[in-house]
């Protein structure tokens, strides 16, 4: 897990350099800030993210990294990785085709990691100059691993994925957006909701304030299905 963490450091910063230099498909955030969780963590930590976008003619793929770590007198509260990638292609206007894969590591869920894999259609239903609203379904298969090792510890489901993101330009210096997203299995269905406010402070610098909210149907022994996280990041856009 560190050297796929530091893989994706080296190709964030990588692209910051190129998107300083001049014009580039290339754009992105960095966030460093107060996480406070609740749920199966619960936890007031540092949390450190990142969003790295390329886009060039139909093509777009957004890539996402997310750590959450906290230690106390050798006593670890909280360990969290995240790392996922969508690629989407528009064959229209306001259609576009997508693949989203994710992989994530919670010690504190009761899960070793669950990764998942998507593909299929999506819709921009809203585009204009201060709001655009995306909409995506499509088929998948998610595969999940239990920290139990007695019995059956592997989870694996087909699922459908149907997610939804909308942006809304509140002023020239702050931004709101709402993200859901819910992969529903026979086994399983896992939800989660992401609602932020961004402003611009000066520059690329800035501050965000969100609330994420993620939903577990069926959850291992003696643990929560709610698992929820305020942050308040420092924010550096590029």
């Amino acid at each position: 897990m560190i050297r796929l963490t530091l893989l994706a450091l080296l190709s964030f910063f990588s692209a910051v350099t190129f998107a300083q230099e001049g014009s580039s498909p290339w754009s992105g955030d960095a966030e460093l800030g107060f996480v406070a969780s609740e749920g199966n963590t619960d936890a007031k930590s540092v949390s450190a993210n990142a969003s790295l976008t390329w886009q060039q003619d139909a093509w777009k793929n957004n890539s996402e990294f997310q750590t959450l770590n906290t230690e106390s007198a050798g006593v670890r509260s909280a360990e969290r990785y995240f790392v996922s990638n969508r690629l989407a292609y528009t064959f229209s206007p306001h259609n576009y085709l997508f693949n989203y894969v994710s992989w994530e590591d919670d010690r504190f869920s009761g899960y070793k990691y669950r990764a998942t894999i998507a593909f299929g259609y999506g819709r921009r239903l809203i585009d204009n100059e201060t709001m655009l609203w995306d909409a995506e379904i499509g088929p998948g298969y998610r595969r999940a691993e239990l920290l139990d090792n007695s019995g059956d510890d592997v989870e694996e489901d087909a699922i459908l994925r149907m997610a939804s993101n909308f942006r809304w330009e509140l002023s020239p210096t702050a931004t709101f957006e709402q993200k859901l997203a819910v992969d529903h299995g026979e086994e399983n269905t896992v939800s989660k909701s992401t609602t932020s406010i961004k402003t611009t402070v000066k520059g690329g610098i800035g501050l965000k304030v969100a609330y994420i909210v993620q939903y577990t149907s069926d959850v291992p022994a003696d643990k929560v299905h709610a698992d929820k996280q305020t942050t308040v990041t420092l924010v550096y856009s590029f």
